[in-house]
């Protein structure tokens, strides 16, 4: 099912209309033991982007693998990025996000290999959840894509420039023990909109679910759907794309976290779209720490 533009105008809408109800003065938010990076540099789950940002004053840094294989067409895709964000206060952290690309087209048997665009990206949680309130807190984020990737070998995402914007929301539920986190965020992208050619205006979605499973919370499970819809452009200068076209995706996950350390490993399958590429799967693991 592809979105059109009224679907996340309509959810950016609903999440807006949440920041505006009224609060109870509550002291804190619940207590978790670590929000940690996910591979996009800010705070969230493998793929959901959270409301939540780092306390003030923490730097964290991670380095992640992702690894996508498919049989048709044959090809391994592996991307290596490396996160680094910092809390600035206020609800705000600043992120920043590098990587290498590694693509062996295993169908006619080439390999090409080299940086990745260089992401930098904004969040603003601006409306809190207080302690045993309901009403979900709610953030801003925005990513700016500047074009450093190899373009020589189509490891680009981006010709110009890119952008994402989107707003996140979530609740983290306690009951006795436990906790239950939701989350969701939608996003609007586009690139290049000056270029007739690589031009691209898409939406992403996606919903997640956290439950620690451990009797410190330390031990947690993680639940993830994702849809890529409206894209246009594929690469043209090689057989396999580094993004490729509309998707959904289903990312089950497991995290073990500590105050300052986080390891998270999931795998994401892909149900394509696109004509002539079966389903594939996605490996997706990072490991962080903060200062």
């Amino acid at each position: 099912m592809r979105f059109s533009l009224f679907y996340p105008l309509f959810l950016s809408c609903c999440l807006l209309s949440l920041a505006l109800l009224p609060l109870p003065a509550y002291p804190e938010e619940i207590e978790m033991i670590n929000r940690p990076l996910n591979p996009s540099g800010l705070t969230g789950l493998l793929v959901t982007t959270t409301p939540f940002s780092l306390p003030p004053g923490t730097v964290e840094t991670g380095i992640a693998v992702l690894e996508e294989s498919s049989s048709v067409p044959d090809y391994t895709l592996t991307e290596y990025p490396v996160v680094l964000s910092l809390g600035l206060g206020y609800g705000m952290e600043l992120g920043i996000r590098g990587s290498y690309l590694h693509v062996d087209d295993l169908g006619n048997a080439t390999s090409r290999r080299g940086a990745g665009d260089t992401e930098i990206s904004y969040k603003w949680n601006f409306k809190r959840q207080p302690e045993y309130s309901s009403s979900p807190p709610v953030a801003l984020f925005l990513t700016g894509i500047l074009p450093t990737g190899d373009s020589n070998a189509a490891l680009n995402r981006v010709v110009n420039w890119g952008m994402r914007a989107g707003l996140a929301a979530g609740t983290e539920i306690s009951w006795e023990d436990h906790i239950l986190g939701i989350y969701g965020d939608i996003q609007i992208a586009f690139q290049d909109l000056s270029d007739d050619i690589e031009r691209d205006l898409y939406t992403i979605f996606n919903a997640g679910l956290l439950f620690p499973i451990s009797k410190y919370r330390n031990l947690q499970l993680t639940l993830e759907y994702s849809i890529v819809s409206g894209k246009d452009v594929l690469n043209t200068l090689a057989a396999i794309d580094i993004d490729g076209l509309d998707y959904t995706a289903v990312t089950p996950g497991l995290r073990l976290v500590n105050e300052r350390f986080n390891l998270s490993m999931g795998i994401q399958f892909f149900n394509k779209e696109q004509e002539g590429y079966d389903d594939s799967s996605r490996i997706i693991g990072i490991v962080s720490a903060k200062f």
